[in-house]
């Protein structure tokens, strides 16, 4: 894997950003290798890779493991996956769509456009990942799956797939469900979300109203997920539920 402090305008200084890149898809030069590679970028980096770094010591989402499974046994095709550190007391601002009740957030839009603006060409640069919808993946949990939601929505027709597990809907009396209401994603928009149902009921019962209202806006097709009986907030649960959300995110190309 490989670690860059990406610059950025955006955000305050630079964003450290963990990088895996199947063995299949490296160049002897260190680079990509081919046409256009599938790029699906991750928030809250620190909880994806390495158990040193995250959260909760040793529980990590085991990305790297995971993914290589997949390839190796052809269930993935060979993606990039990029993950960005979050901003430590700066995550509740990075990652909310509105202010609600926490004074300073609200800031996603400014996130979204380090995101967009700034890391996406650099991984094109850098690892010769595709730039166009189809290529393009976001995703993350709790707080990071309201940000790749309100992003995807700030962006459209930017990411064709969407990778939600536990998102954080409650924020701001359930903004992200007014706007979504009011402002749809484009139709072909590949969405896999879930919830654990350990997590409570309000929070299983919003994804559960957002799930139908994404069914109805979009390709029927295109919306998956699943309630985890056993789910409940925490690393251990995301990472046993993403084989089969990346190997259904994947499967096709968006519609």
């Amino acid at each position: 894997m490989d670690r860059h402090d990406v610059p950025s305008t955006w955000l305050d200084g630079p964003r450290r950003v963990t990088v895996w890149v199947p063995p299949s898809a490296v160049a002897p030069s260190g680079r990509g290798s081919g046409g256009a590679k599938p790029l699906l970028i991750l928030h809250d980096g620190q909880n994806l890779f390495e158990p040193d770094r995250a959260h909760r010591p040793g529980h990590t989402w085991q990305v790297a493991e995971t993914a290589a499974k997949l390839v190796e046994e052809g269930r993935l095709p060979p993606i990039i996956i990029a993950g960005i550190d979050h901003g430590a007391e700066a995550r509740i601002v990075e990652m909310t769509p509105t202010e609600g009740n926490h004074p300073g957030a609200g800031e996603a839009s400014r996130y979204g456009r380090f995101i967009v603006e700034e890391l996406v060409p650099f991984l094109a640069t850098e690892y010769g990942a595709g730039t166009q919808a189809e290529n393009l993946a976001l995703g993350g949990s709790s707080l990071g799956g309201l940000a790749t939601l309100a992003i995807a929505q700030q962006y459209p027709h930017r990411f064709g797939r969407l990778l939600v597990m536990s998102p954080s809907l409650w924020w701001d009396d359930a903004v992200m469900l007014k706007r979504l209401r009011r402002q749809s994603l484009p139709p072909a928009t590949r969405i896999w979300l879930d919830v654990g149902l350990k997590e409570g009921r309000q929070t299983a019962n919003l994804v559960r109203r957002l799930r139908r209202m994404l069914i109805h806006q979009l390709d029927g097709g295109n919306v998956n997920g699943l309630e985890d009986p056993d789910g409940d907030h925490s690393e251990d649960r995301w990472a046993s539920r993403l084989p089969e959300a990346l190997t259904w995110l994947f499967s096709r190309s968006p519609s």
